[in-house]
């Protein structure tokens, strides 16, 4: 709103210009000479107003095209980390191989509480952004909709019921499906048998999300708070 402030303020002075020209022309005649003085000032604001209007919807054109692509990779590395911590696999992958994960989770696959906490802090996230970033999400098709997706992970335990864990899988994977295609990354799984590592165990997910001491087995969460992902 500030920066309508400025060329609103501009047309409004070079419309009394103009006005103030039309106003003494009635009294000294349209061919004199502060007359056309004033008509042309006028015209000469109007234009500048309009030119610094648009070379600035530009640039704020671009600053949207630019956060919202540095967001939609902020969510991608974060949906990365939920899925490795849940389902294991390759620490560093791409969307295909993300994809490929999330397309063989089964409803058996536990949800313990710490990875509920972390897709929980997922959905929490995205839910801020979509209040914070309006304009770069809108600025790229179909970025608003991935974050409204992931956004629904932020009642994974409303009314203390916890969602099946393939409806989960089925939300990060609309998501990551939208955020590739804004981020011109491969849209297609890849088929789980081929990707290494994956483990969903508990065990598994707990030694992932705390690490393992030389000494000491893997650390056990409270139900509480989670870290921030992006």
């Amino acid at each position: 709103m500030s920066r309508l402030v400025l060329p609103a303020g501009g047309l409004i002075v070079a419309a009394l210009v103009v006005w103030s020209a039309y106003v003494m022309g009635g009294r000294a005649g349209h061919d004199a000479l502060s007359v056309n003085l004033l008509i042309n000032l006028g015209t000469e604001i109007m234009g500048i107003v309009i030119t610094v209007a648009v070379v600035e919807w530009f640039f704020e054109r671009r600053r949207n095209l630019e956060r919202g692509k540095q967001v939609a990779w902020s969510a991608l590395h974060a949906v990365e980390h939920v899925v490795w911590v849940w389902q294991g696999g390759p620490r560093q992958v791409e969307t295909d191989q993300i994809l490929g994960i999330l397309r063989s989770v089964a409803d058996t696959d536990p949800l313990p509480d710490f990875t509920q906490n972390v897709l929980l802090s997922l959905g929490t996230r995205s839910k801020q952004t979509l209040h914070n970033d309006q304009a770069a999400l809108e600025a790229h098709k179909g970025l608003m909709t991935a974050f409204e997706e992931l956004a629904r992970l932020n009642a994974i335990r409303e009314g203390g019921r916890v969602l099946a864990s393939r409806t989960v899988a089925d939300v990060l994977e609309e998501g990551v499906k939208r955020l590739a295609r804004v981020l011109g990354q491969p849209e297609e799984p890849m088929p789980g048998r081929l990707i290494r590592y994956v483990d969903s165990s508990e065990e598994a997910q707990e030694v992932r999300y705390f690490g393992r001491d030389a000494e000491a087995g893997p650390r056990r969460l409270e139900r509480g708070g989670a870290p921030e992902v992006f």
